[in-house]
């Protein structure tokens, strides 16, 4: 009977070990409850989701594993907002910074395209109309603005933007 218990653990454990894990492109990181409130908040909605719509998404708690650390750090790099807790698409590659609605999460998980910044107002531009509609806005200076995009490129982009200039002035001399 000891040989049975013994075998039957074994088994179980054996199949606890050997079980994998089903892949999802949806990535939740987060830290352990109760350590962040729009973490806890974040999980709720994740939870309410996936019951409703059967999705699943895959936890990653940055403070207790090194490789989910590691993976969020590559995500977050150079990123100025701020970056917690984080929703990652692995398939649209789409991000959510932050707590978030429900709405905006949903569309997240179904990988919907996200609007561009995550701000409730929206922007309208005119065209034409009043001449004191534009007295607000700034005057660019174009030369300025090239020089500094100009910082950016590395020296082959630089060559290559150069020899289009030529091209594209030759080309005007042509006609």
């Amino acid at each position: 009977m000891m040989a049975f218990v013994a075998a039957l653990q074994m088994n179980v454990a054996e199949a606890f070990i050997r079980q994998k894990k089903q892949y999802t492109p949806l990535l939740f990181f987060k830290v352990p409850a109760g350590t962040m409130a729009e973490c806890d908040e974040m999980e709720k909605i994740i939870k309410s989701l996936e019951k409703e719509t059967g999705v699943k998404v895959e936890r990653l708690d940055i403070m207790r594993n090194r490789a989910a650390k590691s993976l969020y750090e590559k995500l977050v790099e150079g990123n100025l907002r701020s970056p917690f807790p984080l929703l990652y698409h692995r398939e649209s590659l789409q991000r959510v910074y932050g707590l978030e609605d429900k709405d905006l999460v949903r569309s997240w998980a179904k990988g919907r395209l996200l609007p561009v910044e995550n701000s409730k107002e929206k922007k309208v531009t005119v065209f034409g109309g009043e001449d004191d509609a534009m007295d607000d806005v700034e005057d660019v200076d174009m030369d300025e603005l090239e020089m500094e995009l100009d910082e950016e490129l590395s020296p082959m982009q630089r060559r290559g933007k150069e020899a289009m200039k030529r091209r594209m002035e030759e080309g005007r001399k042509k006609k």
